[in-house]
């Protein structure tokens, strides 16, 4: 069983922030964005935790292997008095924490629309307080929808990251989509949600049409869009197959060097460029 990540957490001061990973598209990358990003912030020394809120549990089965475990997202929303530092595990990866989840959570879905919006802010009220204190960077991958899950990890973010896939005009549909669904937030319940950054992923430089789309994004959306883009890479996959992250199985490679830049830039807008 994974051990508890509570003791080593208790006792952190940090004022860290919270990260929803969205997009109202699936293919685009958020579970491999979520877990290669939290290790990479890891690796620039603070402690991160990943969150998954997404009932396929990619982010789970990534992190936290075949190993079992006690509590889950499913017991923080439906035990009122289960505090989320009870379900918070340690995964193989130093400094990066997860709150795991598991399939059964699909099926809550329905029961927690019926009380809205008062049943959007159980996560935010479970897991706020203490993930910002224990944790520099908290990061919600989330499902390919704007439901439920997706709108409570909203409700309980400072930040959401919209990642589209080079090419798909069906992901920057999403991100269209994710942008009205902050301010309507911001508006409903969560005054602290700000749109952070649009990335891309999935780009392949080396081809004409890569390149066209990656101008046509930095134009149409100066200012709110990370200018680290990750490329297109198998390896990824081949990573995703034996449940690692690209740092723990091609560290060397291009596309966690595009994972450390990534880091990088992000503190530097957060204003923790160290």
């Amino acid at each position: 069983m994974k051990k508890s990540a509570e003791s080593i957490a208790e006792g952190r001061t940090a004022v860290g922030v919270i990260i929803t990973i969205a997009n109202n598209k699936g293919g685009v990358g958020k579970t491999t964005l979520t877990c290669n990003l939290a290790h990479a912030l890891a690796l620039k020394g603070g402690r991160s935790l990943v969150v998954d809120m997404d009932s396929q549990c990619n982010s789970t089965s990534l992190l936290a292997g075949d190993a079992p475990f006690q509590n889950s997202l499913y017991d923080i929303l439906t035990i009122r008095d289960l505090a989320a530092k009870k379900a918070i595990i340690q995964t193989n990866i130093k400094k990066v924490d997860l709150l795991p989840n598991v399939s059964d959570t699909a099926v809550l879905e329905y029961d927690l629309s019926q009380n809205l919006p008062d049943n959007y802010a159980i996560l935010r009220e479970k897991i706020r307080e203490y993930a910002k204190t224990a944790y520099q960077h908290v990061l919600i991958d989330t499902p390919p929808n704007l439901g439920f899950f997706s709108l409570s990890a909203l409700f309980a973010a400072d930040f959401c990251i919209v990642p589209i896939a080079a090419g798909s005009a069906y992901s920057i549909e999403g991100l269209v989509k994710v942008l009205a669904i902050i301010e309507k937030i911001q508006q409903d319940g969560n005054r602290d949600l700000r749109f952070l950054r649009l990335l891309v992923n999935n780009i392949d430089r080396r081809t004409a049409m890569g390149r066209l789309i990656v101008s046509e994004l930095e134009e149409n959306f100066a200012g709110r869009i990370f200018s680290t883009h990750i490329p297109r890479s198998t390896i990824f996959e081949q990573a995703e197959y034996s449940k690692h992250t690209i740092f723990e199985s091609h560290a060397a490679s291009y596309g966690a060097k595009a994972y450390r830049e990534l880091a990088t830039e992000l503190c530097g807008i957060l204003g923790n460029p160290e």
